[in-house]
């Protein structure tokens, strides 16, 4: 039985499901079993009641630069049809989007939330690749070739000024978090119609055959002759 497949725009919240999925097996394969993982803003009232808590914040989506086609930006694929035909349409090719997360972690003491991020590191390094087994979901299925998983990197070193106005905003004071980042497929919904020219068809004239009337706007300007004058020596009279 093939399992229906969810709506594309599902996409980023099962991205972040399968991230906070991955996190959470290695906190309990790690020995922390009630390390609670959010996906909301880090802010106290979020995390009041559930520590330990890992909070896996989504901060910025766009376009990933790397992923972009910078050739081919179009493809031509094949559609199965009701009567069992398959039509040929025209669309863009997939987009990468980059999402960028904050990782940090609460609880009761710095050492114990050093402990959690420490985990957050090793499991980010040892999995450079989200696999397809690790994916929550189905809205992968369309946009990921087979075997193909999402990647899983940790991003650059962000400024204090950028991480003070991002705990300032949240009325908090500068905390350690891990910067990683992933990028998923979206395949684009509009397609055209493509119609292939199946047959051609050549017609030739002779343009010797004076049944042959040449017309239009570009005739030709010697077919019929140029009065140029008179035919004396002395021009016209």
């Amino acid at each position: 039985m093939t399992t229906p497949q969810t709506p594309q725009h599902h996409i980023i919240k099962e991205t972040s499901d399968s991230l906070s999925r991955l996190f959470q097996e290695e906190f309990k394969r790690s020995g922390y079993k009630r390390v609670h993982v959010v996906d909301v803003a880090p802010k106290p009232d979020a995390i009041e009641g559930k520590l330990p808590a890992v909070s896996i914040y989504l901060y910025q989506i766009a376009v990933d630069p790397e992923g972009m086609y910078t050739n081919a930006s179009h493809e031509i694929v094949e559609v199965a049809q009701d009567d069992g035909s398959m039509k040929e349409f025209y669309r863009r090719r997939r987009v990468w989007v980059r999402c960028d997360y904050l990782v940090s972690a609460w609880a009761q003491t710095p050492e114990d939330e050093q402990l959690l991020l420490g985990i957050v590191l090793r499991t980010t390094i040892d999995n450079p690749e989200i696999t397809p087994a690790q994916l929550r979901g189905t809205s992968f299925a369309e946009s990921l070739g087979e075997g193909e998983g999402l990647p899983l990197l940790l991003g650059l070193r962000l400024d204090e000024g950028t991480l003070s106005r991002f705990w300032g905003s949240l009325n908090q004071p500068v905390r350690p978090a891990i910067h990683m980042w992933t990028a998923v497929p979206i395949i684009p919904e509009k397609m055209d119609e493509l119609t292939r020219v199946r047959s051609r068809e050549l017609n030739y004239r002779n343009v010797h055959d004076p049944r042959v009337n040449e017309k239009g706007p570009s005739s030709n300007p010697f077919s019929r002759r140029l009065d140029l004058g008179g035919g004396g020596r002395g021009g016209t009279k």
